[in-house]
């Protein structure tokens, strides 16, 4: 697919790679040799591996195994194809494929979160009909949507140069040093936004209450706490910003006293007095300039379309998201059914899919309003 685009395409295999697929299939398919010994230069290059990294524009590793995931977030290099890894200076773009168990383990997760930070792209595995003959997550993703992303990086994006503050997860609060409340959120609504908006170009800036799993490299970010907290970050970053998403989902109530010791168990009930905390949306909505767009998001059950309404027009955000709670919604889940209201109008909504293709679908509502297309100039 990349040769017929017009790519110029070179392939490195790995020993394991070749029991799979022979070297000469590649050899014929790019029309490169395919060079798998570190000690058997095919090239005129007298240093091959640093010939081959700094030709590259980019590097895709697909299928990334565990193994070769983990060396990569090792900086290992002791095979042909992850020394030039190592010293590639050009993206580095992965796609995981894995056994459902090998990519729910915790030490690839981790992995996962290094090569995130370091600013690797990582293009996250769907769910399917696994070689081991499951079905589960780990399937890596399909080769069009892979050469979609890459093809897409070259390009300027319709969000390039907008400046898109993003929140996600939840908070904390605090009721003595031990105990706190908080809500289910894990952040995975607000990262796949925040990941997907740096795809289409924009700057992004997150700021992320407690989570956990890795955020993605985005230009900048920062964990906060509690709703204070998150209140203090996002209301330094928001004058900066041209389109606010408050994708977190900020405690509604915080504990009336905090107690500076652990509260001790006694006999009988014991009564806890909330008040409520600030609503960021609302305030920095009703403080908008000109031109920036404001984003807020609604986790509802019940009559949800009535309740998206209402918060619309008390906290006058330009657009609302509505995420029912149900099976495979809300909260935890990798899925989600979105609803996109423009002020109080419904103006798209999906069935269920994936965070990241929710994310794309508001995401492209966003690149079609005029005030961030002025943005993008």
């Amino acid at each position: 697919m990349l040769v017929r685009s017009g790519a110029a395409v070179r392939v490195l295999m790995t020993e394991a790679a070749a029991r799979f697929v022979t070297p000469l299939t590649f050899e014929v398919l790019s029309g490169n040799p395919v060079p798998m010994d570190m000690w058997v230069s095919r090239s005129e290059a007298p240093v091959e591996h640093v010939d081959l990294a700094t030709w590259a524009d980019a590097v895709v590793i697909a299928p990334a195994t565990a193994d070769f995931i983990a060396k990569v977030a090792g900086g290992i290099a002791d095979d042909l194809p992850s020394t030039v890894v190592c010293a590639s200076r050009c993206p580095v773009w992965l796609a995981p494929a894995m056994n459902d168990g090998m990519w729910d383990n915790p030490a690839v997760a981790r992995n996962i979160g290094i090569l995130t930070e370091d600013g690797r792209r990582v293009i996250e595995p769907g769910e399917g009909d696994l070689a081991c003959g499951t079905r589960g997550a780990g399937r890596m993703a399909e080769p069009e949507e892979i050469v979609s992303r890459l093809g897409a990086s070259f390009a300027p994006g319709p969000l390039a140069g907008v400046r898109v503050l993003v929140t996600a997860g939840r908070t904390e609060e605090e009721i003595d040093p031990a105990r706190y409340i908080s809500n289910r959120s894990s952040g995975r609504m607000g990262f796949a936004l925040a990941r997907r908006a740096a795809e289409l170009g924009a700057r992004v800036t997150l700021i992320h209450g407690p989570v956990d799993i890795a955020p993605p490299a985005v230009e900048s970010v920062t964990r906060t706490v509690s709703a204070a907290d998150m209140k203090r970050a996002v209301t330094k970053e928001f004058p900066r910003c041209d389109v606010l998403i408050m994708a977190a989902a900020v405690a509604d109530y915080t504990p009336a006293k905090r107690s500076g010791e652990k509260i001790r168990r006694e006999k009988g009930a014991m009564s806890l007095g909330l008040e409520p905390t600030e609503d960021i949306l609302a305030g920095l909505a009703g403080r908008k300039k000109d031109g920036q767009v404001v984003v807020g998001f609604a986790l509802e059950s019940g009559d949800g379309e009535a309740s998206a309404r209402r918060k619309a027009r008390s906290k006058g955000c330009d657009y609302l998201v509505l995420n029912m709670i149900g099976d495979g919604t809300g909260f935890g889940s990798d899925t989600n059914s979105v609803t996109v209201f423009k002020g109080t109008r419904k103006i798209a909504g999906t069935g269920l899919v994936t965070k990241r293709e929710a994310a794309s679908v508001i995401l492209d509502i966003l690149a079609g309003d005029s005030r961030v297309k002025k943005a993008a100039g």
